[in-house]
C-alpha cells in the first residue's frame, strides 16, 4: 500500500462540538458511504438517533489509538450536563441500557463538520461505542467553576476512524432537520 499524500490547507480552524446524538446501532439499517463520506442514513422502523442537549462547550471527543500489525482506536465522546435532575438520571440510564448492545453517535464539531462515530464498513458496523461511565461532583461551595454537573462518557474501541458526513447530509444535521433523528 502506498503512503497517500495530504495537503495541509489553510483556513480557521474552530475547536469544540456543538450538537450529539445516539441510538443503538441494531438500529440502523444501512449507512451510504461514498468517497469516505457518508451520504445516507437507513433507520430501521420509526426508531431514529436522538439529540441529546449537553452543556455549551462540554462535548469532547478523542481517537486515540496505536499499532504495528495491527490498528486500534478508542473513540472517545464526553459531555457535560449541569444540575443533576431526574430527568438527567433517566436520559443517562438509557444509555446505560443501550450501550450493552452497542451504540453510535454523530457529533457536530466546531468547523461545522459532521462525524459518524461507532460505525465501520470494514467490521461491518460491528464496532459501536459499547462502554459508558459517568461521575458526578458537587463542588463545595457556590463558586466552584465546572461542578454540580454529570460527566457522561461512551467509548468502543476500532479500527477506523469516525467517517464524516457529505454536504448535503451534514447541512441537515446543522440545521437540525435531518429525517432520521429526533431533535429537540
Amino acid at each position: 500500500m502506498a503512503i497517500a499524500v495530504y495537503a495541509k490547507t489553510c483556513a480557521a480552524n474552530t475547536p469544540g462540538n456543538s450538537t450529539l446524538l445516539f441510538t443503538e446501532a441494531e438500529n440502523i439499517t444501512s449507512i451510504t458511504i461514498v468517497s469516505q463520506e457518508v451520504t445516507v442514513v437507513t433507520m430501521s422502523g420509526v426508531t431514529k438517533f436522538h439529540q441529546f442537549d449537553a452543556d455549551t462547550d462540554s462535548v469532547k471527543a478523542t481517537y486515540e489509538g496505536s499499532g504495528g500489525s495491527s490498528f486500534f482506536q478508542n473513540n472517545k465522546i464526553e459531555a457535560r450536563f449541569s444540575k443533576l435532575s431526574k430527568e438527567l438520571i433517566a436520559a443517562k440510564q438509557t444509555l446505560v441500557d443501550a450501550v450493552t448492545c452497542g451504540m453510535v453517535a454523530v457529533v457536530l464539531d466546531g468547523n461545522g463538520q459532521s462525524w459518524l462515530v461507532g460505525w465501520s464498513t470494514l467490521e461491518l458496523g460491528r464496532r459501536p461505542l459499547n462502554k459508558i461511565t459517568a461521575n458526578f461532583d458537587s463542588g463545595t461551595k457556590p463558586s466552584d467553576e465546572d461542578t454540580s454537573a454529570y460527566l457522561i462518557t461512551l467509548e468502543g474501541e476500532s479500527s477506523v476512524d469516525p467517517l464524516p458526513f457529505e454536504a448535503t447530509p451534514n447541512a441537515t444535521i446543522v440545521a437540525g432537520t435531518a429525517a432520521w433523528a429526533t431533535w429537540n
